[in-house]
């Protein structure tokens, strides 16, 4: 509490509020965190950067995986046991309920679609506990992010998930799939460019799903890429389904489009593939990586991979290790299969013991990390457009870069966030490729 004199000489009392969102999950939760700081500034409420000094926490959740569950579900049972009032947002809130409440988790619950009440949350306007629901579906069109004073920005397109992989809760959290206006969209990608941002990511569970007006995903990607100010654009994540050769093509026309592409494939046995209800099966996928490296120069091809889904027999896994070695992506996120209930494999017979799960996904990890630092190697000597973005966290004065591909470097020199420069990659220590300046001159 504080005091503050007010215009006719009277001190009168004023409610300072500190909060700090803690983030866990995937890149649309940090995206969210923008939306939400924007959404706390409006009302009043100012965001800190550390826990120690909020009187508030936000805890934007994740519920992909159990882990993620129970590291959030930690985390907010600390913070209340220190006094500060907690907000459980996000997916785990949608799922799980007021159950949050009664299990001591969380004083407040808000899903994905109620940010906007979280304020009155905080500030205790809003006492009553309820589950959320999708009663108003919600895309936050008319908000503007908050900026986070960084070269590159993230930013939502479209929410929800339409795809119901026999796997995953996202269409339960999150809701169907809709999109943002185009005009909202450029509304804030302007922003973002006046503020000093030159990179922008656009998001969704499957950006290739994206329409509006009749407008498809390639069209507001060509309209985007030529705002003035924006050097580079990406995306994140295509349903590999989705992508067309039309698509790749067109993609191909775009110059500051970013030459990346992260293509889940979660398993090769189209057997598993059909159990997931993926949609696409083994030679579909190679064949979209083959338009991919047939159409761009020197992609970065990133994947995700789950083992131990049900059903999934050595042979299957052995499909997995195989294709890995075949189509040598440079990164890939890998999971062994966690049961989240209310999905249809939650229900399926022919379990994998947790232990083989286990056991298949450290043999996947050493196989495909071979095969990522392999290829990050090849480019040892080679010298190549980078995009500095922030300093690196070494303390030595390196800065943290991107290539045309969006692999990132560190860059062993001081450098201007936003600077585009020519270098030479040097070496590689474990998965981090190092480069040294080639000149000085910005591209």
């Amino acid at each position: 509490m504080t005091f503050k004199l007010d215009y006719s000489g009277m001190f009168v009392k004023i409610l300072i509020v500190n909060c700090f969102i803690k983030v866990y999950g995937c890149q649309m939760n940090a995206a969210d965190s923008s939306l939400l700081s924007g959404i706390l500034a409006g009302a009043g409420i100012t965001e800190t950067l550390s826990e120690k000094d909020a009187e508030s926490v936000v805890v934007l959740t994740c519920s992909v995986r159990q882990h993620a569950e129970d590291r959030a579900k930690g985390f907010a049972r600390t913070m209340r046991g220190e006094g500060k009032k907690v907000v459980v947002a996000g997916c785990m809130a949608q799922l799980r309920g007021d159950s949050l409440i009664r299990e001591g988790v969380a004083d407040y619950v808000a899903g994905p679609d109620q940010y906007r009440m979280i304020p009155s949350f905080i500030k205790e306007q809003e006492m009553q506990a309820r589950n959320p629901d999708f009663d108003e579906l919600e895309t936050y069109s008319d908000l503007l992010p908050s900026f986070k004073n960084s070269v590159s920005e993230s930013l939502a397109i479209m929410r929800g998930c339409n795809n119901y992989c026999s796997y995953c809760v996202v269409p339960y959290a999150r809701g169907p799939e809709r999109s943002v206006p185009y005009q909202s969209i450029e509304r804030r990608i302007r922003r973002f460019l006046d503020c000093g941002a030159k990179e922008v990511f656009l998001l969704g569970q499957n950006v290739l799903a994206y329409g509006d007006a009749g407008k498809r995903f390639i069209d507001l990607l060509e309209r985007l890429s030529g705002l003035s100010g924006l050097e580079r654009i990406g995306f994140l994540t295509s349903h590999p389904r989705d992508l067309d050769k039309e698509t790749v093509r067109r993609m191909a026309a775009i110059p500051n489009l970013l030459h990346f592409f992260h293509l889940p494939l979660q398993s090769a046995s189209d057997k598993v593939l059909s159990l997931m209800n993926r949609g696409y099966t083994m030679a579909d996928y190679e064949e979209r990586v083959a338009w991919v490296r047939e159409t761009f120069e020197k992609p970065y091809i990133t994947t995700d991979i789950l083992v131990g889904f049900p059903g999934e027999t050595q042979e299957d896994f052995q499909y997995t290790l195989d294709a890995i070695e075949r189509i040598g992506f440079d990164f890939a996120y890998m999971f062994a299969y966690s049961e989240r209930p209310g999905t249809r494999a939650c229900e399926m017979s022919a379990k994998v013991s947790q232990e083989e799960r286990q056991e298949r996904l450290c043999v996947l990890i050493e196989h495909a990390n071979a095969i990522a630092r392999k290829k990050a190697s090849c480019l040892v000597g080679s010298e190549e457009e980078i995009f500095i973005t922030a300093p690196a966290p070494r303390g030595d004065g390196a800065m943290l870069a991107g290539l045309r591909n969006h692999r990132s470097i560190v860059f062993k020199q001081k450098a201007r966030p936003g600077e585009r420069l020519r270098a030479r990659i040097v070496r590689l220590e474990g998965f981090t490729l190092l480069a040294e300046p080639l000149t000085k001159e910005v591209v």
